[in-house]
């Protein structure tokens, strides 16, 4: 039977069987508040965010990449297993030893938080390998062209890690508390300040989506005419409103956010040893992660860098595929 590919990250789960991504939903589960049944995962669940009754609740078991809740963590899993086709999931060799998984997990993990993921699959009768996020990344892109050295930023939801693997072995990372999340939260508290309107989770992650943007000034004046429009409540009138917001709006929200980014992968380069980042400036910086394909982060990274930054491909699915 094929080995099964687990990236669980603070807002998606990835699983690749054979090659073949099998599932790819948010990681998060409806619950109903008194019994603690599972009414949902995944998508379905990640739908109902903002929207929920008072009986049920929403819960993210993982937190800047790693487990903060094994319970949780653990029904969502059985959850997934049953959905994945019967031939991945039923086999005799499955029945008698487990089924054989491959799980990344984060450099930022503490030994107690890997020990907790290695249980939540053990428990659910699997024969688990960990890998470091970091090693499977290589891993992966390291089929398409050797690779001696590299420096990887790694931008999650809640979290972002740069790493330096040479060899495929990891060497050294830095985790700094920045993703796609924040900038989110951030849309919804400046709409709410600037525009005195009250948004929902899911129509400030689409505007996010659409407009926000990385520019220099020189590539703002050019784009910042884009329009999006947003709705949502008046907390004036407690009507609802809608608002037509530019790209050069957004770009005063994400900005502060991306200075904070790079102040923390250039904390990273400046612990290195010199010869390290010496070869860093000339091999340059690869992002992944599903926040680096924010427009313009790579090319804003590379002015201040002063080096090559580039998305690799796809960047979002490049550690699972990694794993096997």
């Amino acid at each position: 039977m094929s080995k099964i590919a687990f990236d669980i990250g603070s807002t998606v789960t990835r699983v690749v069987v054979g090659g073949e991504v099998l599932f790819q939903q948010p990681t998060c589960l409806a619950l109903e508040r008194e019994s603690g049944a599972m009414m949902a995962i995944g998508s379905q669940a990640y739908s109902l965010l903002g929207k929920t009754a008072r009986q049920l609740e929403i819960h993210f078991p993982v937190l800047a990449g790693v487990v903060a809740d094994t319970t949780n963590l653990s029904l969502y899993l059985t959850k997934v297993f049953k959905q994945l086709p019967t031939a991945t999931s039923m086999s005799l060799a499955s029945l008698l030893l487990g089924r054989q998984v491959v799980v990344a997990y984060s450099p930022c993990s503490t030994s107690t938080q890997k020990a907790r993921l290695a249980l939540v699959f053990r428990q659910l009768g699997m024969r688990t390998q960990l890998v470091l996020r970091p090693e499977a990344v290589v891993a992966y892109l390291a089929k398409k062209q050797p690779i001696q050295s590299s420096c990887l930023v790694d931008i999650g939801g809640s979290a972002t890690v740069c790493s330096i693997v040479t060899n495929g072995i990891h060497v050294q990372s830095h985790c700094i508390p920045w993703g796609g999340i924040q900038l989110t939260e951030r849309v919804q508290q400046y709409l709410l300040r600037e525009e005195q309107l009250a948004v929902g989770w899911h129509e400030a992650e689409r505007l996010k989506c659409a407009l926000a943007a990385v520019f220099s000034l020189q590539t703002l004046a050019k784009y910042r005419d884009h329009k999006g429009v947003v709705r949502g409540q008046d907390t004036l009138t407690h009507v609802g409103k809608t608002l037509v917001i530019t790209r050069e709006q957004l770009a005063t929200v994400v900005q502060p956010q991306i200075e904070e980014l790079l102040a923390g992968v250039t904390e990273f380069l400046a612990l290195l040893p010199r010869e390290m980042v010496t070869s860093i400036l000339e091999s340059g910086v690869t992002l992944v992660g599903g926040g680096s394909q924010l427009s313009g982060l790579a090319d804003l990274l590379q002015e201040k860098l002063a080096c090559k930054v580039a998305v690799s491909e796809q960047p979002d699915i490049v550690c699972v595929r990694g794993l096997l």
